[in-house]
């Protein structure tokens, strides 16, 4: 064997077994069996043995009988047998020892007390003792007693472990019962590579398919807030794998949350640009078109509420104050950590190779809708922003741009009437989504958010779909118009 920390092997660490912690013994050890007991195994049947036959061997029958007793606990093993013949060889030699003593002792005389007398001589006697420790001595009965019982060796045992943790990357799409059945099975695997360590396991979601179903060690402290689930498996102490889900509110909640709270700061860095100040209230961002920076003050999904305080007090909704030069922190969820959450502005992402329009906002997708584009390669690569929010555009006649679009200048992201475009190239250079999903989308791009189209888009490290989007939009829509019945669009459709 090679200890720790030792380079080189040693000819007599051969001979020497590890027990406990820094603690290493030779077979050649006189004291060797008892250690094994203390430190080792409590119940080790070759060790009991060994003891007996020691304390046999002495004259000790009582210590001897005491170990071969405790051999006898643990069926099968190699010394049971062994155990048993020396109990009954100990029987017959104090029979033996007995009939002896029998024959040389006198005849004893008549007892001058019946039994019966000398029973209860006794009983007043540990009565009396009793009382005087109870009401004389210095030390509870309790403590008496426990030091005068002699206790068996092994009585309890604690296992001393090192907790070993790792990472297990996830799916965002596996549900409960697979997440579960995976941490359990890696535990064990980990724990028979790792005996007698700890294992834990921090499940961390991720959307890169490379690294789900992969474990690594955990090296960087930081990783474990990023954990939704842990499993912790002890196999010395507990046969059970435990698996706790991490935060089931912050894990429902947040990512709605975060997005709400972007979707405004996205809203207010707009105003801020166009106008040159930010508005002294919030609502000012629900005007008419074409000052229609935002459709609604989205709802704060831990809380429910969507109204806004001008200080902090924890009771939901949301916070707002004009006067912070940080986005962050001009409004931010009146939650705990509601200001701690970065301002990642929302934007679209257009990837015209796969057909697809992704609505983000850090690592947060909130929609992600198939499109049509421009024949011949009509629409074009480039970052633009939405300069126009408009519900029911018209153009060349009513049905031109569908039943909403967001303007880019020369061409727009607006709906169709004909769903046959979406996936191909058949309009003249916009994107073209159907109405239901420019209808979903719509509200959720603040005018100024910026659109990115590329033939070859991606979106690397987002977590997954946000769920449950409608708990973002208030139960009473504003009263603001975004429909604009005297503009004719020009958008090249």
């Amino acid at each position: 064997m090679i200890r720790r920390n030792q380079r080189f092997r040693n000819q007599l660490d051969d001979h020497l077994v590890h027990l406990h912690k820094n603690l290493f013994i030779s077979h050649a050890d006189p004291q060797y069996h008892e250690k094994v007991i203390r430190y080792l195994d409590a119940n080790s049947p070759e060790s009991h043995f060994n003891l007996g036959q020691k304390f046999r061997e002495r004259g000790n029958l009582k210590r001897a009988r005491f170990h071969y007793t405790e051999v006898l606990k643990t069926y099968p093993s190699p010394f049971y047998s062994a155990a048993n013949r020396a109990i009954h060889l100990l029987d017959e030699q104090q029979a033996a020892h007995l009939a002896n003593l029998e024959m040389t002792l006198p005849v004893k005389p008549k007892p001058l007390l019946p039994p019966f007398m000398k029973m209860l001589l006794l009983v007043l006697l540990i009565l009396n003792v009793i009382l005087v420790t109870f009401f004389a001595g210095n030390q509870t009965i309790s403590r008496t007693i426990s030091k005068m019982k002699v206790w068996g060796v092994g009585t309890q045992v604690t296992y001393e472990t090192v907790d070993k943790p790792f990472i297990l990357y996830l799916s965002p799409e596996a549900s409960h019962a697979e997440i579960e059945n995976m941490l359990h099975d890696q535990a064990l695997v980990l724990a028979k590579e790792i005996p007698k360590a700890a294992i834990l396991i921090y499940g961390i979601v991720t959307a890169d398919n490379r690294d789900q179903g992969k474990t690594m060690l955990l090296t960087n402290e930081e990783d474990m807030k990023r954990a939704s689930v842990l499993a912790t498996y002890q196999p010395e102490a507990d046969g059970l794998v435990h698996i706790r889900f991490l935060n089931p509110e912050f894990e429902e909640h947040q990512p709605l949350s975060a997005f709400g709270a972007n979707l405004v700061r996205t809203a207010l860095e707009s105003y801020r640009k166009d106008i040159g100040h930010t508005p002294a209230h919030i609502d000012e961002l629900l005007q008419a078109y074409p000052h229609n920076y935002l459709s609604f003050i989205p709802i704060e999904a831990v809380s429910g509420l969507n109204e806004i305080k001008a200080n902090y007090d924890g009771e939901g909704g949301w916070v707002y104050d004009p006067k912070s030069p940080d986005i962050a922190h001009m409004f931010y969820a009146n939650a705990t950590n509601g200001a701690s959450v970065p301002y990642d502005p929302v934007h679209l992402e257009i990837d015209k190779a796969a057909y697809h329009l992704k609505l983000v906002s850090g690592p947060y997708l909130l929609w992600d809708k198939e499109i049509g584009l421009g024949a011949n390669g009509s629409t074009p690569d480039g970052e633009f922003r939405v300069v126009d929010r408009v519900k029911q555009p018209q153009g060349k006649t009513s049905q031109s741009y569908g039943e909403a679009g967001l303007g880019l200048g020369a061409i727009a992201l607006h709906g169709t009437y004909d769903e046959s475009s979406i996936g191909g190239n058949l309009s003249l250079g916009c994107i073209r989504l159907t109405n239901e999903d420019i209808q979903q989308v719509f509200p959720f791009v603040p005018k100024g958010a910026e659109v990115r189209i590329q033939s070859n888009g991606s979106t690397p490290n987002l977590i997954g779909l946000v769920k449950q989007t409608s708990l973002l939009i208030p139960l009473q829509a504003p009263a603001h118009n975004e429909s604009a019945a005297n503009v004719i669009f020009h958008w090249l459709g």
